[in-house]
């Protein structure tokens, strides 16, 4: 601290008082929250002078803190009191002043002063300090000698006239003072210049004659929880609070608080801990990732990670960033660990801890019978919206309904009698788990909705009033609050945390993922009830503890509210909290230590690594091998017969020793070979540079490295044996003159690159001065002719002049020069007859797969369409051929087309299609045939991925081919249509795509529909061992626009006018045959029947005659599907034909027959019928609701404990009932259609609308207006969800499910 100034020591006040006693009313916030921003040392609060208020002196103390440092609601007052710094002479201030100490409630204090700005000039920065006591017996609060002490305080600094205390300027801010903050205030508290003028000619400056008061008001707050104020920097919950959080992955905050309820159920932790789980996969088993973060939680000193958790429920990174319910986990989890223990020591400690027992019933009034159902229960879904309080939601849930008047109950033995209708309880579990229904779906709105009404839960609850008579009652069933679950946000996102209280003490505790901080009762009981914030309990300062997206926002709508309650029985208290800790599993034990063993080998690899150096050396019996460029590949692509030198050495070995060890690797002495560094030259060619002699063996391998190869992650080194080529100074530099260069040989009748060592050159010696050594080195004798080339780098291989000086061929050090014998005109055909053409297929070569195409679900008409491997011939492979071809990537299509038809027996090559392949292994679209097309076409490329190497280092790729029945030629003048086949039952779907000629009549398309379903029959008899042809069938054709029929095609249409992309399909369905009385309705047979009883003589059968007529009297409706609206069209649609006198439950079969759809997706279909015409849902029928879709004014069944989520179907609304006008009707609710014929409806229909018609006509304002009408029938829409919209939708459908 710098020294003070004679002008700080002038004149001193100082009052300091403590508070007597704390408020009555005063009341801890609980949470703690970081200092807010109007606090901060850079932007002060923005206070209007004091100057305009009448009466308010600086000196009149008392007064002027209550102005102007009001405490906030709920904080208790420690102590309080002012300090008067006077200040004779402002001009002789140091840069930084400070006051003299003063004391505040047992705390020390002083003012920092900044006269001409702290980092910010022409401005006064004022702070108050706090001062740290001398350590006194180790205290840590205000001690010295500790980190950890803190004091929070609100203060207020004003400047003022000395002579006239009423003008003054002030500030006030509140801090939490710790070993990190010690000071804080306001670093631009005022301009100067403001200080020195005055502001009128009535009222003097702050600073008159150099002299200036500067005030300090201090109130010291009480900080029971030691949290207030807390930035949470640093924070450390364990240490603080003796607990430690989870942490969130993303948006498993839900989980995490569910997470930490279920840790601190000691018996339930417990029962976890003896889950046997030696022999389970740690990626896989619910129950060992569980014991894991159980075990953690109890001794970490960090946030506990459950990313293994969720992996073991199948979940990838992007569950983790998705909410899901807490409810819908709670189930899942317990279910998974109920089935871990089955058989074992802690069979059934799920249920005994969470399991009770409900009775669903209805009882007689008059008669003595009752009809009930006792169900198990795990949890309890509680309605909030209409329920003040906990009890009532109770009573709302057990509440009685009276059957009587039309809805009387049907009593077996009884007949209809009056009933009571409800649920009561047998049993509540140990632990009690209350699921609030703070989520509910809005049918105005259409919408799922939160309610945040105010809903009061208590510490305490008897709910012995709500079991039944014979419940046990030898114990009370007084319950004791243990834990909320609280949600913070609204329906499309939030946060969730939990309050707990851990044990048997009265402590509650915030538990926010990784955060723990303690709390109170106050906030646990008041603050997250929900409701409206009254006009006196807006929040005026941020709550203790809360962060950013918990601060109370400007809506008087409470957003932060309980969503889930945990109660735990009072008289099993102490056996559920505080039961016996169960040891730790000795194989978790033994698995945590080797993980950490394994990081501790990780750590000291990484250490290795550090410190070491990978090297790799090549040598001539390397070269002499290798088939590429340079003298070898680094990398993975090595033969294994001849792998190099690689390994790990220490960064400060040197050279001479590194030499002495791959000296004792190759079996030779030291002074056998020399070591060449290598570099990588512009060409990106790697090449020996220099010989690494005497000055050069002292060096560490590491500055060798960074010399030569630092470009490189390895050092890179040559070794040069000693032979009669070699200058006779081996352990010295070579002479300028002199280049050392490699030497290859080609022999195209075998397509083989051979090193056939190395030589000196010297700058002017001529190439044909080296052709001796080169014919010695191939062992060609004296008088072959050879050609020489260069290797330049991959796409460059020079011819060199053989009377040219190596100074003008430009070789040099490491340059490699290739020869071969030479070739005359009329000499053999070789497929790569020169050095040039080696290489150019060297760098283009691939290693192509070729496998064929899976099968799919659709099958075309270019293909044989049935996965077999049948050949144009009429010949099958026997097993599916995969054959691999190395060859060039710049090679023909139609040379790879050949190659390929050959090696799978195909005499017509055209007949073959390819298919580049993605990262998925999943075809692409097919490759164009053209005349420049080549193997390269057919190979997916990506500028993120390489391809793999084989060990020949060549890239691998993997093509796909297709079989086709006619040839790519023919494919080019013809078109294909998608078309949609539909066999017996809408579940009997194939998707075909068939090849027609561009131009022509569509009764080509439907000839040639007809042999592809007969192929696709074939195949599936052939698949099911039956050899016997398919049956003779009938198809009808029919187009479809948005999913809707469009019209029925007879063959005559054009083909222009079929099959757009976008626009229209086709759909192919197989005619089922019912002129039978089995098929037909057994209802309409009898009323056919009865009308021809006078003729016929025995109603009970019906003549063939009589059925085609019956048949003929028939109509077609259309059966299309939908989703909410009519608009909203899906799935293929179809038409199905209604019987006269047929009443719905036998419609209703045969609709079930033809869409083959399961129980489930049956009960959830909404069916409705619309006149032809109607484009308005209210303006249909309702013949039957879907579970799913019930309508709103329906009675209400025995709640659930657990109801199932809603669905996603729109439900249908109560309107007015029709008033006999056929274009204001509207859409009716389901009535009992068991006596319900829909062609009577049909006929209603059409008589209405021929009315409506009429009508219009009589009206020649209305010709307008009149539609176009079709076939009067109708339609018949099916409202449900599409299957494969849910698939792409899913993240829909989890949010209905988590809402709920």
């Amino acid at each position: 601290m710098d020294h003070k100034s004679e002008a700080e020591l002038d004149a001193l006040t100082h009052v300091s008082r403590d508070a007597s006693a704390p408020r009555e009313d005063s009341a801890i916030t609980p949470a703690a929250s970081p200092s807010p921003s109007a606090m901060d040392v850079g932007r002060p609060m923005e206070v209007a002078p004091a100057s305009q208020s009448v009466n308010l002196s600086t000196l009149r103390e008392e007064e002027f803190m209550a102005a102007n440092s009001i405490l906030p609601p709920k904080l208790e007052e420690e102590g309080h009191g002012y300090f008067h710094w006077e200040i004779d002479n402002w001009m002789a201030l140091p840069e930084r002043a400070v006051s003299q100490t003063f004391t505040v409630a047992g705390h020390d204090w002083d003012i920092l002063m900044f006269p001409r700005g702290n980092q910010a000039s022409e401005t006064v920065s004022l702070y108050i300090e706090y001062k740290p006591k001398e350590s006194k017996g180790g205290e840590d609060n205000g001690s010295g000698g500790s980190d950890e002490w803190h004091s929070c305080a609100l203060f207020t600094l004003a400047m003022s006239n000395v002579n006239e205390p009423e003008v003054f300027k002030v500030n006030t801010a509140q801090h939490r003072f710790t070993a990190e903050e010690t000071d804080w205030g306001f670093t631009r508290f005022s301009d100067i210049r403001h200080l020195l003028t005055p502001a009128d000619e009535d009222t003097p400056a702050l600073i008159e004659n150099r002299r200036v008061r500067i005030s300090a008001y201090v109130r010291v707050v009480r900080d029971p929880l030691g949290v207030l104020w807390h930035n949470f920097h640093n924070y450390n919950s364990r240490k603080h609070t003796g607990y430690v959080g989870l942490r969130n992955q993303g948006a498993t905050c839900y989980m995490n608080s569910l997470l930490q309820s279920l840790y601190f159920t000691n018996e339930f932790r417990n029962a976890v801990y003896q889950i046997p789980t030696e022999a389970d996969d740690p990626k896989k088993s619910v129950a060992l990732a569980l014991q894991r973060v159980f075990y953690s939680l109890q001794v970490s000193n960090d946030a506990v990670d459950t990313t293994e958790l969720t992996k073991s429920f199948g979940w990838d990174s992007l569950e983790s960033f998705m909410q899901h319910d807490v409810q819908e986990f709670n189930r899942v989890l317990q279910d998974n660990l109920e089935t871990k223990m089955k058989g074992t020591v802690v069979d059934g400690a799920v249920a005994k801890l969470f399991e009770g027992k409900m009775k669903s019933y209805i009882r007689c009034v008059n008669v003595d019978y009752e009809s009930s159902r006792v169900e198990n229960y795990y949890d309890i879904s509680l309605n909030v919206k209409g329920c003040n309080t906990l009890r009532d939601s109770f009573a709302n849930y057990c509440e009685v309904e009276t059957l009587n008047g039309e809805n009387k109950y049907q009593a077996e033995g009884f007949g209809l009698q009056d009933a009571k209708k409800g649920v009561i309880f047998e049993s509540f579990p140990p632990v009690l788990q209350l699921q609030l229904k703070r989520f509910e779906y809005d049918f105005r709105r259409d919408a799922m909705v939160k309610i945040n009404d105010r809903h009061e839960f208590p510490p305490t609850i008897d709910l012995g009033e709500f079991l039944s008579d014979d419940a046990d009652r030898s114990q009370s069933w007084n319950y004791v609050l243990h834990g909320v679950l609280v949600h913070s946000g609204d329906l499309h996102g939030g946060h969730y945390f939990g309050l707990l209280r851990p044990n048997l003490e009265e402590k509650w505790y915030r538990f926010d993922d990784d955060r723990v901080v303690p709390t109170c009762a106050s906030e646990v009981f008041e603050e997250f009830y929900g409701g409206d914030f009254g006009p006196s309990q807006q929040p005026q300062y941020q709550p203790l503890g809360t962060s950013a997206r918990d601060r109370p926002r400007p809506a008087s709508k409470r957003f932060t509210n309980a969503y889930m309650l945990v109660y735990i029985r009072e008289a099993l208290r102490d056996s559920v909290l505080c039961s016996g800790d169960a040891p730790v599993p000795q194989h978790l034990l033994q698995r945590i230590q080797n993980e950490k063993d394994e990081v501790a080998r990780k750590q000291r690899e990484k250490l290795e690594i550090a410190s070491t150096l990978v090297v790799k050396v090549v040598g001539d019996e390397h070269f002499e091998q290798h088939q590429g460029f340079d003298l070898c590949y680094f990398d993975q692509r090595q033969p294994a017969n001849s792998a190099l030198f690689c390994e790990r050495m220490p960064r400060t070995m040197t050279l001479a020793k590194f030499k002495a060890r791959y000296a004792e690797y190759i079996g030779h002495s030291v002074d056998d070979f020399r070591l060449w560094s290598m570099v990588g030259r512009i060409n990106k060619t790697l090449r020996c540079d220099a010989p690494l002699v005497a000055e050069s063996l002292s060096m560490t391998l590491m500055q060798l490295k960074d010399n030569k190869s630092g470009k490189w992650p390895e050092l890179r080194l040559y070794c040069e044996m000693r032979s009669d080529d070699v200058p006779d100074d081996f352990d010295a530099k070579i002479p300028s003159e002199l280049s050392l260069v490699h030497m290859r040989f080609y022999d195209p009748s075998r397509q083989l690159m051979t090193g056939v060592g190395h030589t000196y050159v010297h700058a002017t010696q001529t190439v044909r001065d080296l052709m001796p050594r080169l014919r010695e080195a191939a062992v060609l004798s004296p008088d072959t002719p050879i050609t020489v080339f260069e290797e330049v780098k991959p796409t460059l291989i020079d011819l060199m002049d053989p009377n040219a000086t190596f100074r003008k061929a430009e070789i040099a050090t490491g340059d490699i020069i290739c020869f071969q014998v030479s070739l005359e005109a009329d000499q053999g055909n070789y497929r790569l007859p020169t050095v040039p053409e080696y290489f150019d297929e060297v760098h283009h070569r691939v290693c192509v797969r070729f496998v064929p195409r899976p099968a799919r679900n659709d099958v075309d008409d270019f293909s044989n369409g049935n996965g077999d491997e049948a050949t144009d011939d009429g010949t099958a492979g026997a097993e599916t051929l995969s054959p691999v071809l190395n060859v060039s990537c710049k090679s023909p299509y139609d040379d790879v087309s050949y190659w390929l038809a050959e090696q799978l027996g195909m005499r017509d090559p055209l007949k073959l299609r390819f298919y580049t392949v993605n990262s998925a292994g999943q075809p692409r679209s097919p490759v164009r045939r053209t005349p420049t097309s080549t193997l390269s076409d057919m190979l997916s490329n990506s500028l993120y991925t390489q391809p793999p190497l084989n060990s020949q280092g060549v890239p691998e790729y993997t093509v796909m081919y297709e079989r086709l029945e006619v040839d790519i030629l023919q494919i080019e003048n013809m078109r294909g249509i998608r078309v949609t086949y539909v066999g017996k039952s809408m579940k009997d779907e194939l998707q075909l795509e068939v090849l027609v000629p561009k131009t022509g009549p569509a009764q080509k398309l439907l000839e040639a529909t007809y042999l592809k379903v007969e192929n696709a029959l074939r195949s599936v008899t052939q698949r099911n061992g039956d050899v016997a042809p398919p049956k003779a069938f009938n198809l009808r054709f029919y187009s479809i626009a948005g999913h809707r029929v469009d019209h029925v095609l007879d063959g005559s249409e054009r083909m222009s006018e079929l099959g757009n992309p976008g626009v229209s399909d086709i759909v192919a369905e197989l005619q089922s045959p019912e002129s039978n009385l089995d098929v037909i309705a057994p209802a309409a047979a009898a009323a056919v029947a009865a009308a021809q009883d006078d003729d016929a003589g025995d109603g009970s059968r019906m003549e063939t005659d009589d059925v085609v007529v019956f048949e003929k009297s028939c109509t077609e409706l259309e059966v299309f599907h939908f989703y909410r609206e009519l608009s909203h069209a899906h799935s293929v649609p179809f038409l199905f034909k209604v019987y006269p006198g047929e009443l719905w439950p036998a419609t209703w079969a045969r609709l079930e027959r033809k869409l083959g759809l399961g129980e489930k997706e049956l009960k959830n279909l909404g069916v409705v019928y619309g006149a032809q015409g109607v484009h308005e849902l209210r303006r249909c029928r309702v013949i039957q609701d879907g579970e799913g879709g019930a309508s709103p004014g329906s009675g209400q069944g025995t709640p659930s404990v657990t109801p199932p989520p809603p669905q996603a179907q729109q439900p249908s609304e109560d309107v007015e009932v029709d008033d006999g006008t056929p274009s204001d009707r509207e859409m009716t609710t389901a009535e009992d259609n068991s006596t319900l014929c829909l062609w009577d409806v049909i006929q209603q229909t059409r008589a209405e609308e021929q009315q409506r018609l009429r009508t219009m006509e009589d009206d020649p304002n209305n010709l307008a207006q009149m539609p176009v009408m079709g076939p009067p029938a109708g339609f018949i829409g099916l409202n449900h969800i599409d299957r494969s919209s849910r698939h792409r939708g899913a993240h829909h459908e989890r949010a209905i499910r988590i809402l709920n």
